[in-house]
């Protein structure tokens, strides 16, 4: 709880400021760094302007759709939560706290044999406190050790990360204007608004599923959503419902943007096999994934978001889908 309130504001700052450096050099958009993570418009313009912290995944997502290095953004990103992740290194973390118990005891316990030589012990005892001090204070400060040479790298590959951004923003510009390759099921799909999301550095998606295999799993962690544009997509009351479909893994799933705690998004396919995901927390979600063929395409599945609270549903391109 008190790890944000605890970290320096300059730390945080400087985390904010290199994810609006790195967003700045690729030349993405909000929208456009929405489309190829599962992060929305909304919570990208909070993260970026320093109104919320982002989570660990939400920076290697931004790092992998900008080519960015996550490492010096994740070493910026554990410099704040220094006092929440244990998994660093919690052999030191907790030598550290027996220490200042450590004189404390001894005193109590040199108390009843002899006061004098207590105090005399005592201060001994007074400069070995300070020693895990200055260690804890380098196990804080080895992010920033960090910062200084991911910073020293950044200056060195500059010209680098340019020409990748610019190789990245050509290649958008090229998807959206049609020049994206898509397979059969996804030849309809380019009438949606969304984009293809740019492979990984990799240059391939590396799919972990492929149509039925791909049946009720998350596409977050089946890689599907690398090359993912969306299908089809309506709004309900400045909530904007889209059907995501990857070619790579012939499967679609729903994902709804700036909705409330609450809101649901559902699916169906043309059999009748229906899926949908319900807001938690924040203000986005999305479904597991259902599979498509050529002869059961994206455009045979159906969406639709629904406000319960309001009793209302907007589907797309059919209602085929009940509250």
């Amino acid at each position: 709880m008190s790890d944000q309130t605890d970290a320096p504001a300059g730390t945080q700052e400087q985390l904010f400021g290199e994810l609006r450096r790195v967003k700045q050099a690729s030349g993405f958009s909000y929208g456009q760094l929405a489309e190829r993570t599962h992060y929305s418009r909304s919570s990208w313009e909070r993260f970026l302007n320093g109104k919320q912290l982002p989570s660990k995944v939400a920076v290697e997502q931004f790092a992998a759709a900008t080519g960015a290095d996550p490492r010096p953004l994740l070493a910026l990103l554990v410099a704040p939560g220094q006092a929440q992740p244990p998994a660093q290194e919690p052999a030191a973390a907790e030598a550290l706290a027996p220490e200042p118990a450590t004189p404390e005891p001894a005193a109590a316990t040199a108390e009843p044999q002899d006061p004098a030589p207590t105090v005399v012990e005592a201060e001994p005892d007074a400069p070995r406190p300070p020693e895990p001090v200055p260690a804890r204070r380098r196990l804080v400060g080895r992010p920033s050790w960090r910062r200084r040479l991911g910073a020293v790298g950044y200056i060195a590959t500059g010209a680098v990360m340019g020409a990748v951004a610019t190789v990245v923003v050509m290649g958008t510009a090229s998807g959206a204007h049609g020049g994206v390759a898509k397979t059969p099921g996804a030849q309809a799909s380019g009438a949606g608004t969304g984009q293809a999301a740019p492979v990984p550095a990799g240059g391939k998606v590396d799919a972990r599923c492929s149509g039925d295999t791909c049946l009720r799993r998350d596409p977050q962690a089946m890689d599907c959503q690398w090359d993912a544009s969306t299908s089809h997509d309506t709004w309900l009351r400045g909530m904007h419902i889209e059907l995501r479909y990857s070619p790579a893994c012939h499967a679609v799933w729903g994902r709804i943007e700036n909705g409330a705690v609450g809101d649901v998004v559902k699916i169906r396919d043309r059999t009748g096999l229906e899926l949908q995901a319900t807001i938690r927390t924040d203000r986005d979600t999305y479904t597991q994934m259902l599979a498509v063929t050529d002869d059961a395409p994206a455009e045979s599945v159906t969406i639709c978001g629904a406000i319960p609270s309001q009793k209302q549903l907007e589907c797309s391109p059919s209602p085929n889908v009940q509250p």
